[in-house]
């Protein structure tokens, strides 16, 4: 519901603003910035997006709950794991100004989690999970804003936005924070509809994530003993910063394609299709 909701107050504000961009020309101050020779976009877009992603997380925490007072305490210490992920978003975004550009999106994730686990018990001993795997399917939404400016042919900007996940599989949400700076160069002077950029993207993501102990892959003497014990556990990523490189080109001033690379210890592939109003 709050996926739905949250979509149909930005189609219906972005709705309300084209019909008001009838009666007065955006972006506002247009007209200033088309006379020092730059060349706008049309101001309301909708953008279908698709990115793959593989990047190293750390389990900050492991909390369990529900175990017999009589167990005794199992201690888990997970190591430096793996996770990865495909979003699958549909965007709608207006100019605002110039150099200011307003978007909300919404959309479907899938992915995993994936970790080894230390676990001490005092009366089994030190075992390991090799394969402590979570699914991260889940619907989020959320906004963001880009700042942009340019100089001639090279241009710069900064796509700052905010997402929240809802997962669907196990109990759960994700909170993500990216900063993408970027600075790049316009073809388009040269006859070719071609912009090419590199900068980095900055993720702070904040991982909570519960289930069932039964779901894990314990030793089966342990399972009559956590049959109602839960975990709880908060993860984040290792590395917040990694570079990009990225590309976009324009079929007509109504239609896009974008497609865009990151690299270290964070890889993804994003791609897009873009139509503008």
């Amino acid at each position: 519901m709050r996926l739905t909701h949250s979509l149909l107050l930005g189609s219906l504000a972005l709705a309300s603003s084209f019909s008001y961009a009838q009666s007065f020309t955006l972006p506002l101050w247009k007209e200033k910035a088309e006379a020092l020779g730059y060349e706008l976009p049309k101001p309301i877009g909708f953008n279908l997006s698709y990115m793959a992603l593989e990047q190293n997380i750390d389990v900050t925490s492991i909390d369990l709950k529900g175990l017999p007072i009589w167990v005794p305490e199992l201690d888990m210490q997970a190591e430096q794991g793996k996770q990865t992920s495909e979003v699958l978003t549909l965007r709608a975004d207006m100019w605002l100004f110039p150099f200011l550009n307003l978007y909300v999106l919404g959309g479907k994730m899938t992915g995993t989690s994936e970790t080894a686990v230390n676990v001490h018990n005092k009366f089994l001993g030190d075992y390991r999970i090799d394969n402590f795997k979570l699914d991260l399917d889940g619907y989020l939404y959320g906004g963001g804003v880009v700042l942009a400016g340019g100089y001639k042919q090279l241009f710069s900007l900064v796509d700052i936005s905010y997402t929240e996940t809802e997962l669907t599989v196990i109990d759960g949400s994700i909170s993500a924070w990216v900063i993408s700076p970027r600075v790049g160069y316009d073809f388009y002077q040269q006859g070719v509809p071609l912009r090419v950029w590199g900068g980095a993207m900055y993720q702070n993501v904040e991982q909570s994530l519960s289930g069932k102990l039964t779901d894990l892959d314990l030793p089966a003497a342990l399972h009559p003993l956590v049959k109602d014990g839960t975990f709880h556990i908060e993860q984040q990523l290792s590395t917040p910063w990694n570079p990009i490189v990225g590309m976009q080109y324009q079929v007509s001033p109504s239609l896009y394609f974008l497609a865009e690379a990151g690299f270290g210890d964070r890889t993804s592939i994003f791609t897009s299709i873009d139509f503008r109003f």
